[in-house]
This record gives structure tokens, C-alpha cells and sequence, in this order.
């Protein structure tokens, strides 16, 4: 039998060992099952025109918006916009989200946008664009990933008082946390933080809708035999777009069929965010809601006081899955 002498780089002394040939074989044979190799993790491509997120498979979580979309092109200048995200997708890689829609241009993909609102005793109008009372606009954006692989984002926007106005009101950043691994949802952590820009605060009047919001496929605008739209939309309540709107969920599901198959998304509330439950905007036949703090009440983003609101985000495929939902809520409010 023929032996080979090698060092046992086990050892800490080095030991000169005889190994048989056959023996050696078989170990570089089985080398790559001990050999150690990163686990996949979400990654970051990031372009001129967007910054898009994918799964440890590769697939695309979501895409965040840098410059305006090829679809802006098709209406007024004032109707374009940055600094939101779209499309965002379900595992299986269907689109969830809706963008200039024709009904309503100025909804998009899942967006930020104050509605009835003042600077300095002028209206402001951040939501209806056709207003032309304030634009919402990308600044600048970096990334990183921390040692468990998750994938920090931040994003930076400026609310202005015009689409041609180059004075800001608010100074945004939504810092966005995804998991390093993803589970049969996709699911992707989203803070917002809003400073005043300036010495004077933004004050929001009491209106029936505006703030963090979320514009969903178009096809779920279809009607089904009886005249309603086939896209539903449920509450942690157990609500829905005809009984829950202006009730004050800890989430909402919106899903229906995009392309023959059943898909959708959940949004969560935090409880620190501000007048937790929040009221909640469904609307009764477009596939949107908001979360809406002023339905009741306005309120004012004062200078050094910034506005810090907390949402968790789920898309599926199939029908919600009650119990899923559950369980992601109760980690991420930390009650197990």
C-alpha cells in the first residue's frame, strides 16, 4: 500500500501523519460538503434610475424609485414622481402594486403623501398632484448589510411647495430592514422619518385621508357578477372595504387574481407610531388604502420633532393566511 505524509493542520503541533492514498481520495472527494460557503442573502442592485431589491434567490422583492418611470412620459409633467416603491412583488414574482393608474395618476406604488395641508398659512397639497401645491421628490440613497445579512436601505426624499420649487418643506428617510432570510412570504421592515426642513412646521388639517399609503394592481379594479370590485381587502378585525373604512386596524390585506393567480399584501401599523390604531382609508372600489392619522384630528410636524411612523410589509401568494399573518405581527411587536 502506498503512503503520502502530509500536515495536520488540525494539530497544533503539526504532527507528521501516514495517510493512506485511498483515504485522502475520499476526503477531497467529500471536501465541498465541509468546505464552509456564505449562505445566500438578499443583495442590492442599484441603478441611475432605481434601487432594486432582491430575494437570497435572486428574485426581486421590490424596486424604489430614484428617477421617474418610463409610464410618466405618458401625463403632464406635474404627475410624475420619485422616491416611492413599484413594482412590488409576490414570491412568485406577480406585481402587487399599480402606478398612474387611470383613474387616478397620483397614486403610486406604495407612497407617502400628506393631502390637506398648510406651510406658512399657504395650502399645501402633497397627494393630488393635479393641485400642483407640492412635489415629493429623491434626493440621494445608501445601503449596506449588517453581520446576520440583513439589508439596511436609506432612502432620502424632500417634500417641496411645487413641482418647480426647490425650497423644502420636509426632509424624509425611509430606512427599510430585509430580512436575511425570506419565508413563504416576502416580507421587508419600512421606518419613516420626517423632519421639517425649516424653522416652521407642515400642519396637517383634518381630512378623511393621507399618509402612508399603498396603490394596488389595476386588475383588481375588474368587476365580478355582482358589480363589486374583485379585489378585497381585510382587517386585523376581520373588517372589510365595505364595513372597515375609517376603523383603526392593527393591518390590512388587499389580494385578489393578478394574471389568473391569487396574490396580495399585508401592511402592518406599529404600535409606537403616532394615534396607534391609526384610521384607515379603504377605498370602496379602488385597490388603495391609507393609513390616515388626521381623520379625526390635525396635527402639526413641529422643527425638532421629527415624525417617525413604523410599518411591516407582506406579500403572498394564494389567499391570506391568517395564522402567518398573526405570528409576523406578534415578532414584530415582540410578544414572542
Amino acid at each position: 500500500m502506498i503512503f503520502i505524509y502530509f500536515k495536520d493542520l488540525i494539530s497544533p503541533k503539526h504532527i507528521r501523519m501516514k495517510i493512506p492514498t485511498h483515504f485522502l481520495f475520499q476526503c477531497l472527494i467529500f471536501l465541498p460538503l465541509f468546505s464552509e460557503t456564505k449562505p445566500a442573502r438578499p443583495s442590492v442592485q442599484e441603478t441611475t434610475d432605481a434601487i432594486i431589491i432582491l430575494s437570497e434567490e435572486g428574485k426581486p422583492i421590490f424596486q424604489y424609485l430614484k428617477k421617474p418611470s418610463t409610464e410618466a412620459n405618458q401625463h403632464a409633467p406635474h404627475f410624475s414622481r420619485t422616491g416611492y416603491i413599484h413594482p412590488l412583488y409576490s414570491p412568485s414574482g406577480r406585481v402587487i402594486t399599480g402606478d398612474y393608474a387611470a383613474d387616478h395618476s397620483h397614486q403610486h406604488g406604495l407612497f407617502f403623501a400628506w393631502t390637506k395641508s398648510s406651510f406658512r398659512g399657504k395650502a399645501t397639497e402633497f397627494w393630488n398632484q393635479k393641485k400642483q401645491l407640492g412635489d415629493i421628490r429623491f434626493k440621494g440613497s445608501e445601503w449596506k448589510s449588517d453581520k446576520s445579512g440583513k439589508i439596511i436601505l436609506e432612502s432620502e426624499q424632500i417634500f417641496t411647495t411645487g413641482k418647480d420649487s426647490d425650497e423644502p418643506i420636509l426632509t424624509e428617510t425611509w430606512q427599510i430592514e430585509i430580512p436575511a432570510k425570506q419565508k413563504e412570504y416576502y416580507q421587508f421592515d419600512l421606518i419613516s422619518t420626517q423632519s421639517c426642513a425649516t424653522d416652521d412646521p407642515l400642519l396637517i388639517q383634518k381630512y378623511h385621508y393621507g399618509g402612508m399609503a399603498i396603490r394596488g394592481n389595476d386588475q383588481w379594479m375588474k368587476k365580478n357578477k355582482n358589480g363589486k370590485p374583485v379585489g378585497k381587502m381585510i382587517t386585523s378585525e376581520d373588517k372589510n372595504r365595505e364595513n372597515g373604512n375609517h376603523s383603526r386596524p392593527r393591518w390590512v390585506a388587499m389580494y385578489g387574481s393578478v394574471d389568473g393567480e391569487i396574490c396580495g399584501v399585508v401592511v402592518m401599523n406599529h404600535p409606537n407610531n403616532f394615534r396607534f390604531p391609526q384610521w384607515v382609508r379603504l377605498h370602496p372600489a379602488m385597490p388603495y388604502f391609507v393609513y390616515a392619522p388626521m381623520v379625526q384630528e390635525p396635527f402639526a410636524i413641529d422643527p425638532g420633532k421629527p415624525y417617525v411612523s413604523k410599518f411591516r410589509y407582506l406579500t403572498f401568494d394564494g389567499e391570506p393566511n391568517l395564522k402567518l399573518i398573526k405570528k409576523a405581527w406578534q415578532e414584530w411587536i415582540g410578544k414572542i
